[in-house]
């Protein structure tokens, strides 16, 4: 194996300790509010999570997000998390399956996903590198329905060994879009999206848009973590927060395609105002790996499962039965959040007056 190959499969356990010392990020939904319904008109056990993502039915909105793959403790963390998507009805993706193309016998740490859990809902995943091919086979490998692509600029301009050539990646994700017979989601994993580069995916065509923005897993720390090399305090806040950005793109899209929420979406508080605010869906990275590895599979089930039904109760306590109702909902935008969506052209007062 080259070196390159080598230091590609050590970085990914390198990522697992680091992210492991911090416990999972929040990202800051504290500007944005709901407003109480005193009358809700609900029972709680009719209040259902069921929902549908790219034509498949879903009975929660969570998933488990892209994390990891190519090494030992990759597969093992891998199995469980597949485990617990089975368990729990959630979709899944992987994490980067580059080390598999490179080098064919770790490909075993990604199949092992759809072994687990043959009939699930599986994702793949490339960078933005990736040709038609390569993402062809990456599909294949793990029976996925569908492939994220995923955006990390930032890391890679932190890390000693990144690939700092971006060029072509637009028109490169357009080919992918045009090759494949799923749907392409395209991803960042902490530095958000913009509502200008959310434009320019849509005109690609992708199927969907998960905006994974500043709160969740900060992997300029991480990075700077592994290099030792010490980061601006500003640098290692870069990036747009997840409900900035979140917005943004849906702004951008106007409900032609699904967009997704990521990054530090830890809690149900988060979930509800995201999805109050018109994601489609929420991905959660972080948070599973901490307690798969400090606490244990059975102790994520049961996280998921507190998580789901406090959302339920959010979606009570605004009068809502289904996240269709919850979209509807009034929500009130204060402070920078607010100030940030204006100066960008962008009108908070139409979330505050829905009926």
């Amino acid at each position: 194996m080259s070196s390159n190959k080598k230091s590609r499969l050590r970085r990914k356990d390198e990522h697992i300790a680091l992210s492991l010392r911090q416990k999972p990020g929040l990202a800051d939904f504290s500007e944005i509010h709901f407003v109480h319904n005193c009358l809700p008109e609900q029972d709680l056990n009719r209040v259902t999570l069921k929902t549908s993502l790219l034509g498949m039915p879903l009975r929660s909105p969570l998933f488990i997000n892209a994390v990891t793959g190519g090494t030992p403790l990759a597969r093992r963390i891998n199995a469980a998390l597949a485990e617990t998507a089975r368990e729990c009805g959630l979709p899944m993706a992987v994490g980067s399956q580059m080390a598999a193309l490179e080098h064919p016998a770790v490909r075993a740490t990604f199949k092992v996903v759809r072994r687990v859990n043959p009939h699930g809902i599986t994702w793949a995943n490339l960078g933005a590198y990736a040709t038609p091919e390569m993402a062809q086979e990456a599909v294949r490998m793990v029976g996925a329905s569908a492939v994220q692509i995923h955006l990390n600029a930032p890391q890679e301009l932190a890390m000693g060994e990144g690939d700092c050539r971006f060029r072509g990646n637009l028109e490169r994700i357009r080919a992918v879009v045009q090759a494949v017979d799923v749907p392409v989601i395209v991803k960042e994993v902490g530095f958000g999206i913009a509502m200008e580069q959310a434009r320019l995916l849509l005109e690609a065509g992708v199927a969907a848009i998960d905006v994974g923005g500043r709160g969740g897993t900060n992997f300029l720390s991480i990075e700077s973590g592994r290099s030792g090399r010490r980061l601006p305090p500003d640098l290692l806040n870069w990036g747009l927060p997840t409900a900035i950005s979140l917005i943004e793109v849906l702004e951008a899209v106007q409900g032609k395609i699904p967009v997704i929420a990521a990054g530090g979406m830890a809690s149900s508080v988060n979930m509800a105002k995201a999805l109050a605010l018109g994601a489609a869906a929420v991905g959660l990275a972080g948070l599973p790996v901490y307690l798969l590895m400090k606490k244990g599979k059975r102790a994520l089930i049961r996280e998921i499962g507190r998580l789901e039904l406090d959302l339920c109760r959010i979606m009570l306590m605004t009068g809502a039965s289904t996240l269709e109702e919850l979209r509807r909902k009034p929500l009130v935008i204060t402070g920078f959040t607010a100030a940030w969506l204006e100066r960008r052209g962008i009108d908070v007062n139409k979330y505050a007056r829905r009926s």
